[in-house]
């Protein structure tokens, strides 16, 4: 892999993870390389398994189908594990005497 490819998978990853962060109903991660690190894994898998003739156009040496695809497979996973780890406390509604 192409220095210039790196960093171009990784300022891509980094955005597009913002993106999907966003627009899922979790919460962005407060380490900027957290952001990144599970989209690029995303992008480096489908780039791996998507077969030749799914590829699409190409970018900086980048498919812009497994890009889109694999970033929002590795948000998705992200996502799912740390609401696992992390689930939300449930709020149940207080039951509280009224003075009389």
């Amino acid at each position: 892999m192409e220095l210039g490819t790196f960093l171009l998978l990784s300022a891509f990853a980094y955005g597009i993870g913002i993106f999907w962060y966003d627009l899922l109903p979790g919460k962005l991660a407060e380490r900027p390389w957290r952001v990144a690190a599970y989209p690029s894994v995303g992008i480096v898998l489908a780039e791996a398994m998507t077969r030749a003739d799914w590829l699409g156009p190409a970018f900086g040496g980048l498919h812009v189908v497994p890009l889109l695809v694999g970033s929002l497979f590795g948000v998705v996973v992200d996502w799912l594990v740390t609401s696992s780890r992390h689930p939300a406390a449930i709020v149940a509604p207080e039951l509280h005497a009224r003075a009389a």
